[in-house]
């Protein structure tokens, strides 16, 4: 689909009257981004979908997409972004870069396709796929409806927290699970996890949280990290995890697990003393 695109910056030299407008949506368009960008919201167009399936970037990935990005964002400073698809078709959008993977489906509402996140500096591809047939759409995104207004954090969200951290408590969500046994970290680890991690932290100074989860199924836990292995099944009550502990500065992983079934769940990370 992108044979027929001919970037606007390429005609530049032969021709003088590129599209312009500063909030108008432009297809396949690119975007350099940063807390309090201007103009609010930024929007991009296109067709959906492509030649490959989304879960190529992890099972909670669907639809099929493109195999490049239809826009890519440069994120010059943390920054919290809501990318939300209106579109003639059932679409689904994949957020890839720096912060980690981020996936949706219908979180916009009508079929639509939604993403919150909180995005660290770098560059990030975006990918608007379907799920059956293929149509037109127009990408939005706006600064403020994401996850620090409302402490709310995106599927499988990375974080990178210190002392004082806020919004407090931050919030990833996902799927419980996987193929692996936790107990390869330990005869301490029960439940079956992914075999990669779920989140990432990044701890910037020393603090104490308390990393807690809430799910639809009998959740475990599972945090590794420099000189660290935490695992917990039951602590957070009603058969979910929950663990506390002190984090020096380094990068840590965390898995989301079960015992029995597969569900959804949500981590609640909080700072304690």
């Amino acid at each position: 689909m992108r044979n027929m695109h001919i970037a606007c910056g390429l005609l530049a030299a032969a021709l003088t009257i590129c599209a312009s407008g500063p909030v108008a949506a432009q297809a396949y368009n690119s975007f350099t981004l940063g807390a309090g960008f201007t103009p609010d919201p930024q929007s991009g167009n296109g067709e959906t979908g492509g030649a490959t399936q989304a879960s190529r970037f992890g099972p909670q990935c669907s639809g099929v997409i493109d195999t490049t990005p239809d826009h890519t964002i440069r994120v010059t400073s943390p920054l919290d972004l809501r990318l939300s698809v209106e579109s003639t078709t059932d679409s689904t959008l994949v957020v890839v870069g720096p912060a980690g993977v981020f996936c949706d489906d219908d979180s916009a509402g009508e079929l639509d396709a939604q993403v919150d996140a909180r995005l660290t500096p770098g560059d990030y591809a975006v990918y608007v796929g379907h799920i059956e047939q293929p149509g037109r759409y127009t990408l939005t995104l706006t600064e403020g409806s994401g996850v620090a207004s409302t402490g709310g954090g995106g599927q499988y969200a990375n974080f990178q927290l210190g002392a004082g951290f806020t919004p407090d408590p931050q919030i990833g969500t996902g799927d419980t699970g996987g193929g692996v046994e936790a107990s390869r970290y330990g005869a301490h680890c029960t439940g079956m996890i992914d075999s990669t991690p779920d989140h990432r932290l990044t701890i910037t100074s020393t603090v104490t949280l308390r990393l807690a989860v809430t799910s639809t199924t009998d959740s475990s836990l599972v945090v590794t990290g420099p000189g660290k292995v935490l695992c917990d099944d039951d602590g957070a009550g009603a058969l979910d995890a929950a663990v506390v502990d002190t984090f020096r500065p380094g990068e840590y992983e965390i898995y989301v697990g079960h015992l029995g079934q597969s569900g959804t769940y949500r981590l609640e990370i909080s700072e304690t003393n």
